[in-house]
């Protein structure tokens, strides 16, 4: 298996074990909209950058020369971030269906509170309840979960190929003259 299968992979595996930490610990529930949860979130996009910086790394030193330029560089990271955004879209789908299917009404009850302190009246929150719901199907979560995910991995990639790009050195980039 390659370095960008494997890191997407490992990508995966680590957004699914961070999503179940998350539900273990209640933040997808009663503490759900809790700084708790922010500071969650934050790890795991931290944790996500830096599987990324590795993942791109690991394809630059499986090359024989260790050199990647920032085109390549950027072509990895964005193929490790599809690998595992598309996995992540799968099973956060599976997690919003059958492992915390209560997940919107936890999370109504955030926005309520949030619509309230804002002065809205009954009638307001409840019309925009109905349309509120509909983002929090199962299969909503999944595609915007995967459409977020290939965002920051893409912002994710150029700056990691920025920093991790070995171009090669400037003799072998230029061809022989012709004669």
């Amino acid at each position: 298996m390659n370095a960008k299968t494997t890191y997407g992979l490992v990508l995966a595996f680590a957004g699914i074990v961070l999503a179940l930490i998350g539900y273990l610990l209640g933040l997808e529930t009663d503490k759900a909209g809790s700084s708790l949860a922010s500071i969650f979130r934050w790890v795991g996009i931290i944790l996500a950058f830096f599987i990324l910086w590795f993942g791109v790394r690991a394809v630059r030193d499986e090359k024989p020369d260790q050199r990647i330029t920032f085109g390549q560089g950027f072509g990895a990271g964005v193929l490790i971030v599809l690998i595992g955004a598309a996995i992540g879209a799968v099973y956060t789908f599976i997690h919003f269906s059958f492992i915390n299917p209560e997940f919107g009404d936890h999370m109504m009850v955030v926005i309520q509170q949030k619509w309230a302190d804002a002065g809205m009246t009954g009638q307001q929150m409840e019309a925009a309840e109905k349309m509120t719901r509909i983002f929090f199907h199962p299969g909503v979560l999944a595609v915007t979960g995967f459409l977020a995910q290939m965002f920051f991995g893409v912002v994710f990639s150029l700056i990691v190929a920025a920093l991790v790009k070995r171009n090669p050195p400037a003799s072998a980039a230029v061809p022989p003259p012709v004669v």
